[in-house]
């Protein structure tokens, strides 16, 4: 179930889009499909309790649940950030779930996705393939969990417009997810999901 905080949200504003097109809101339902090939069946995530409450322009899902709060999956990448299960000397936060899920939804730099040189994508893509339309993303092709993240696929001429749905089925299903965590320098596999 998601935070009153977001529900309360919902009922006001309904599912919109944040940033220009470049955060979008979600039903947790329409979602479950794309969650349930990620997490597999993982101990920790589970396609029932965790929910999708919005997603970037580029397939970042935005998640929440009871028991991790929030966290992130990259299906470009592969890859998922949960600071509950990569940070355990940390956990339980000290703040309430309510005040967690009030700063949630992402800010417009935190959204966009890099190209292979650091610079962000949106606006570039924006102009090049036109706004995206109601239920649609820009997608990589060939996709960077064929192609190889941060090389020369991860580049404006390999972008398309899609579908998002659809496009998120077929990135979900692509390769092996893992449990990543940011160390000094970089990024450090923790473990695979499923």
């Amino acid at each position: 179930m998601l935070p009153q905080t977001i529900v309360d949200f919902i009922e006001e504003k309904g599912f919109c889009s944040f940033h220009n097109g470049l955060f979008t809101m979600c039903s947790p339902d329409e979602m479950r499909a794309v969650t349930a090939l990620v997490f597999g069946a993982d101990n920790d995530f589970h396609h029932r309790s965790c929910h999708v409450f919005g997603y970037t322009a580029f397939g970042v899902l935005y998640c929440w649940s009871d028991k991790l709060y929030n966290f992130r999956i990259e299906l470009p990448l592969s890859v998922i950030y949960c600071r509950a299960l990569t940070t355990p000397e940390n956990w339980p936060p000290q703040a309430s779930a309510e005040h967690i899920a009030s700063g949630m939804f992402p800010d417009e730099e935190e959204a966009d996705f890099l190209d292979a040189n650091g610079n962000p994508m949106f606006a570039a893509c924006q102009r090049a393939y036109g706004a995206n339309e109601a239920n649609e993303c820009y997608g990589f092709f060939p996709a960077l969990a064929i192609a190889g993240a941060f090389g020369p696929a991860q580049d404006l001429k390999h972008i398309k417009r899609i579908k998002a749905l659809e496009h998120f089925t077929f990135l979900a299903q692509l390769r092996q997810f893992y449990l990543m965590k940011p160390v000094s320098g970089g990024l450090q596999a923790v473990r695979p999901i499923g």
